[in-house]
C-alpha cells in the first residue's frame, strides 16, 4: 500500500531514517565518550525503544512512572519529581528491573528507600533542580541510595553550556568534600546533545527527539528535512476562503506548541505553505502565492512560491509537526514503512500514560 493512500490525518514513520538517526546519534555518543540513555517520551512505542537497546543504549529515560510499565528495558531513570503516592508501582518496577529516580527535594528522598537516585541540578532552564551545591549536597545526604546528578539543558547556547559546567563543576566539589562520589552525571536533550562535550563531567545523556525529529528541530539547523522521520499525512478539504486552505488537521491531530523560534504549527513538504492557526479539526494554511490577489491577503490565483498550483480540495500533504513529541501522544497508531510504502502500524502503548 501506498503511504499516500492512507486515511487522513494519519502519521507515518519512514524506518530508513528512524534507523538511521538511531544509529547515528549512538555513534555520536561514543565519539563523545558518553552512554546514550533515550528518553522514550517521544515515541512511546516498545519496538522503537527495542531498536535504541539494540544499538547500544544502556538504557531507557521515562517522563512517568507508566510508561516504565510498557516500555522495555532493565534500567530505567525516571527523570520526574515521584512524590510518595507514586512509590508503590515505583518499587513494584524496581523489583524486575534496575530503577532510578531524579530528585531535587529532601522530602522526597527521604521516601525513596532503596531506590537509586540522581539528584536534580537546576543549570539554568529554572524548571526543577537544586538552586546551591549546599541545597545539593543535603538532598544527597537524605538519599539512601545516591548515585550522581542530573541535569537538563533544554535549548541553552553554547554559553549557557559553559555557565553550567561551572554549575555543575561546583555542585561536584561540594559533594565531594561532603563524601559523596557522583558515579553518574546525567545530562542531555536532543537540542543540548551536540554540545556535550562543553559539559566534559557528563556520563550519559537522555535525548529523545532526534528519533523523529520535528519542526522546531527543523528551524534550530540541528537536523535537514530528510532526518525527519515522522510526517503527518493531511488533505485539503476547503478553498473557499480566499487567500488560504483548510487542512483535516487541528489541535486533535498537531500539538497546539508552536515551532520553537518561529511561531507557526508544522513544516510542509514540497510546499511553500505556512499554518498559522488550528482548531480541534482544522488547521488554517497560508498557501504562499508569488502574485498579489484582488481577494486581499494571499490569495488562489497565479504563481506560487513553489512553483506549483494553487491549493486543490483533495490535494494530500505531508507535514512535519513542530512538537513531536506531544504529537504522537494524541494518537493510538503510527503507520511505518520504508520508500513511502506502508508495512505496517505500531499501537502507541505509553499514549496518555501520564502517571
Amino acid at each position: 500500500m501506498d503511504a499516500l493512500d492512507l486515511d487522513t490525518p494519519a502519521l507515518y514513520v519512514d524506518l530508513d531514517v528512524l534507523e538511521r538517526n538511531i544509529a547515528r546519534m549512538q555513534e555520536q555518543c561514543r565519539t563523545w565518550g558518553v552512554a546514550l540513555r533515550p528518553h522514550v517520551k517521544t515515541h512511546k512505542i516498545p519496538d522503537i525503544a527495542q531498536l535504541q537497546l539494540d544499538a547500544g543504549a544502556i538504557g531507557i529515560t521515562v517522563a512517568k512512572v507508566g510508561e516504565a510499565e510498557v516500555l522495555p528495558g532493565d534500567d530505567v531513570l525516571v527523570a520526574y519529581p515521584l512524590l510518595k503516592p507514586k512509590l508503590p508501582r515505583l518499587k513494584a518496577l524496581a523489583k524486575t528491573r534496575r530503577v532510578k529516580v531524579a530528585v531535587d527535594s529532601v522530602d522526597v528522598a527521604r521516601d525513596l528507600e532503596e531506590i537509586d537516585t540522581l539528584v536534580e541540578i537546576d543549570v539554568g532552564v529554572r524548571r526543577c533542580g537544586a538552586q546551591s551545591p549546599e541545597q545539593a549536597v543535603a538532598i544527597a545526604q537524605a538519599c539512601s541510595d545516591f548515585q550522581g546528578i542530573f541535569y537538563w539543558p533544554s535549548w541553552l547556547d553554547e554559553a549557557g553550556f559553559r555557565a553550567a559546567c561551572g554549575k555543575i563543576d561546583a555542585v561536584l566539589a561540594a559533594l565531594s568534600r561532603a563524601g559523596f562520589e557522583a558515579k553518574i552525571v546525567s545530562g542531555g536533550s536532543t537540542p543540548g546533545a551536540s554540545k556535550t562535550p562543553l559539559i566534559p563531567q557528563t556520563t550519559e545523556i537522555r535525548p529523545g527527539t532526534y528519533v523523529f525529529y520535528d519542526a522546531s528541530s527543523l528551524a534550530a539547523k540541528l537536523c535537514g528535512e530528510a532526518d525527519c522521520a515522522l510526517r503527518v499525512l493531511t488533505t485539503v478539504v476547503s478553498t473557499a476562503v480566499p487567500g488560504q486552505c483548510v487542512i483535516d488537521a487541528g489541535s486533535k491531530t498537531f500539538s497546539s506548541d508552536q515551532t520553537v523560534g518561529v511561531g507557526t504549527f508544522g513544516h510542509f513538504i514540497g510546499r511553500e505553505w505556512t499554518m498559522r492557526k488550528l482548531n480541534e479539526e482544522h488547521g488554517y494554511v497560508e498557501p504562499h502565492p508569488l502574485t498579489p490577489s484582488p481577494f486581499g491577503r494571499g490569495g488562489t490565483n497565479g504563481e506560487y512560491q513553489d512553483g506549483k498550483a494553487p491549493p486543490r480540495v483533495g490535494e494530500k500533504v505531508w507535514v512535519v509537526p513542530s512538537h513531536v513529541c506531544a504529537t504522537v501522544n494524541l494518537h493510538d497508531e503510527i503507520w511505518y514503512g520504508r520508500r513511502g510504502r506502508v508495512e505496517g502500524s505500531w499501537k502507541v502503548a505509553a499514549r496518555g500514560k501520564v502517571r
